[in-house]
Formats: C-alpha cells, structure tokens, sequence
C-alpha cells in the first residue's frame, strides 16, 4: 500500500514534528496583531496611573503635579480600548482580551463620569440680572497693562492674583480706577499678591490667614443681586512643597466655609485641577465651577503664551447654590503663563429669597 505521493506505508515513519499529508493547512498570523496589542498595552498604564491619582491622594510634589493629567486619562483609556476592540475582533484566541478590553472599558467610563459635569449644564436658572468678573494671574508685572484694559472694558467686578505694587499702577496710569473706582487689596510692598477692584462699592475687606500670596474677600454691591463676597485666591502650587499646597488649600476652604451665608464668588488661580482632592472637598462643600455650571467643558489655562496651547484648568471661578454662571470664556493677554476668565454671574432664587 501506498501513499499518493509514492512512498509506501510500510516504509514510511511519521515523523513528530511534520504535518499529516491530510491535515488542513496552519491558519497564518493575522498580520500587524502583535503591533495592535502592544500599542495599547503600552498606553494602558498612563490610564492606570491617572486612576491610582484621583483614587489616591497626592502626597508629593510630583504626585501632585502628576495628578493636574488625571483628565488626560480618559484619552489614554480611549486609545487603549481602541486598540484592544481591533485586536479583539482579529483574535483567533479572544477570552483574555476580551476581558482586558471590558475592564478597560469599566475604567474609561469611570473617567467620563469625573468629566461629565463640565460639558452638562446644571439646573440652576438666573433670577437676575448677571453682573461680568474677570479674573487673571498677572505673573507679577509680566503681563500687558493695555491688554488687561481692553479685556476689562465689559467687567463689573476684576480679580486680580499675583499683581505688584508696579503693576497695578500700571493700570492706574492708563485710567483704570476710572472705571473701577473701588478697590480691595494689592500688594503692600513689592510681593505679589491679590486685589479686586469694581465698578459698584466695596466693603467688608477682609484679608485671609497669611500665605505665600497674599489672599483677600471683600463684598460687592451688586445691582439686583445685593451683597455678594468675593474671595480672591492664590494658594502656592505644589513645588513650593505638598504641605505648603495642601495648607493654603485649608485656608481657601476654611475661609470660603465662613462666608457661605452670603452669596459667594471664590475666583483665582488655585493651582488645582477639578480632579484634585482640594477642588472636590470644595464641591462638596457647597461651591460649584462655573465651568460645570455652564457646562462649557474642559477649559485649560495653564501654560498660556507658549509653543504649546494651554493643558491643564488650574484657574477656576466657585459659586455657592445663591449664584449661578450664564456663561464663561477664556482669553489671553501676552505676558503671563495664565489665560484669563471672564464669567457672567446672575443671583438664583435662593439669593433672592436669602435662603441658606
């Protein structure tokens, strides 16, 4: 007996290692699985550290640093999970990737969760009329007086962070106290630190427990809203040290918790995202963005005036339940790191009616 190739049986010896004559032919590689595979086992980990630091609380600099990307991790997450559909629909062997590809899904739709707040508006309607506040890092004397002024020409009420004695008379030379003839705070000496100024009387100026940057509220007189406190904040950014960060956070909130009874505006650079433990206790505690408010979505200020576009929301305006933002947009002045803000701001029911 023989095979159709010749050989006889007989004479012939299987050898291990050879494919049977009648087998069906081995299925060849899918081309280019191994690359979809590894780009997004390469990119998941960037997804898992952003996790772990909205999970976890920063403790260091770095960590805190690190943790203003938590919102990039959605990105990450995306990618990832693209990848591993595409090797999930070629795979011969598809268990374990499907698993992974699900729990990476589990994952992103954690992070859209965290970010869903700023692209839905809040049901909270105007009362009243809105009054406009700007707020701006000036990076000392860096940035352009006559920029500010025409960014200025449609506020009622400024706040300005890490202004100078030079740079605030800057302002004053080209008429600003013209339009804003009341005035709260700036810098005594030469140190940088807070200042609001507004078109309607002032009162109540209050300095907060002494920082790096000099911090301060005040309480505006708004025309059919009434008495509305503004805090003008600054706490230091996490290099000048995680204990230094984490304590002018406690000042901000332990200030803006003493102020709650009236209707409430905290605006400045907090050198925090929305993902930062600080900002959330601050959300918690009763203070919302603007952003979120309006629902205007992911809103970067930080770095401005650079070959880069602006990357992470460090600058943000808070309002308690009596204040509601109808709407907030960013801008830029040449000169400093820090896009401004520009939010208009009207009085809710509860404002109206004095509730707490």
């Amino acid at each position: 007996m023989t095979r159709p190739d010749g050989v006889a049986v007989d004479d012939w010896v299987e050898d291990p290692g050879r494919r049977s004559w009648d087998s069906a032919p081995a299925a060849p590689p899918r081309p280019y699985q191994a690359l979809w595979v590894s780009i997004a086992a390469l990119v998941l980990p960037l997804g898992l550290l952003a996790t772990a630091l909205r999970v976890i609380p920063p403790t260091s600099e770095i960590t805190a640093l690190l943790a203003s990307f938590i919102g990039y991790g959605t990105l990450a997450y995306a990618v990832s999970l693209l990848f591993f559909l595409i090797a999930v629909v070629r795979a011969r062997r598809r268990i374990l990737l499907a698993v992974v590809a699900a729990a990476t899904a589990a994952l992103l739709a954690c992070h859209v969760a965290w970010l869903a707040p700023l692209f839905v508006p809040d049901s909270r309607p105007a009362a009243t009329e809105p009054f406009t506040l700007m707020s701006l890092n000036m990076l000392g004397k860096a940035a352009d007086s006559q920029q500010i002024m025409r960014q200025a020409a449609t506020a009622d009420v400024v706040v300005l962070v890490e202004a100078t004695r030079s740079s605030l008379q800057a302002l004053e030379e080209l008429g600003w106290n013209q339009r804003f003839p009341y005035v709260a705070g700036g810098p005594p000496n030469g140190d940088p630190g807070s200042a609001i100024y507004s078109r309607y009387p002032l009162s109540e100026e209050t300095p907060l427990p002494e920082a790096t940057f000099r911090q301060r509220a005040a309480t505006v007189l708004v025309p059919d809203i009434g008495a509305v406190r503004i805090m003008a904040v600054h706490p230091c950014n996490p290099f000048c040290g995680a204990g230094t960060w984490r304590a002018e956070h406690d000042i901000v909130r332990s200030a803006a918790a003493a102020n709650m009874q009236l209707p409430l505006v905290v605006a400045g650079d907090f050198n925090a995202v929305d993902d930062h433990l600080q900002m959330r206790r601050l959300r918690r505690d009763g203070l919302e963005s603007a952003t979120a408010i309006t629902g205007a979505g992911w809103l970067p200020t930080y770095p401005a005036n650079r070959l880069i576009p602006p990357t992470i929301p460090i600058d943000h305006v808070l309002l308690n339940s009596k204040l509601t933002a109808t709407s907030i947009s960013s801008f830029t002045v040449a000169g400093t790191d820090h896009l401004g803000l520009m939010t208009a701001i009207a009085g809710t029911e509860r404002s109206k009616s004095g509730a707490g």
